[in-house]
């Protein structure tokens, strides 16, 4: 059994911790416990296969129970996170390319699509079809929303 926060610092979050134990030769469980109530960190723990989320001002007695959940193979949530979960990975996390998501990082840092386009040796062009990409599977108008829906969805740190 695994018990982590999401946030650990220095570029590392517990949905990578996750990711990592999960793909060892029989894996513990990996229980979040952690301050962060964010609909999507919630879906990207569940889906790197974490055992479960608790918020860390859950009542003790909830988060021993969680433990023993976790390590029973159960799905812990709480009752307030369980409904929001599945409506929130019923809809999914958006897929941005790689490229797509280079683009949206620069953007992020301020950089002009000329400066973009500069620093990833393609076309402004190039950059622009990326940026309207993005802000299709976004759900997005301005370069703005898109770097803040992308932050949500957890695809930007």
């Amino acid at each position: 059994m695994v018990l982590c926060d999401l946030r650990l610092g220095e570029g590392l979050d517990g949905v990578g911790v996750t990711e990592a134990v999960r793909r060892r030769p029989n894996p513990p469980s990996v229980l979040i416990l952690t301050t962060y109530d964010n609909d999507s960190d919630i879906a990207r723990a569940v889906l790197a296969g974490a055992a479960g989320y608790l918020l860390k001002d859950a009542q003790p007695e909830d988060i021993v129970r969680g433990i023993a959940d976790a390590v029973a193979g159960r799905l812990v949530l709480s009752s307030d996170l369980e409904g929001r979960v599945v409506e929130r990975m019923s809809k999914g996390v958006p897929t941005l390319s790689a490229r797509e998501l280079d683009v949206l990082r620069l953007v992020a840092e301020g950089l002009t699509n000329r400066d973009i386009a500069k620093q990833l040796f393609i076309s402004e062009g190039t950059v622009k079809t990326h940026l309207v990409h993005a802000f299709a599977k976004l759900d997005a108008d301005s370069r703005t929303a898109a770097v803040a829906a992308a932050r949500r969805h957890g695809l930007l740190s």
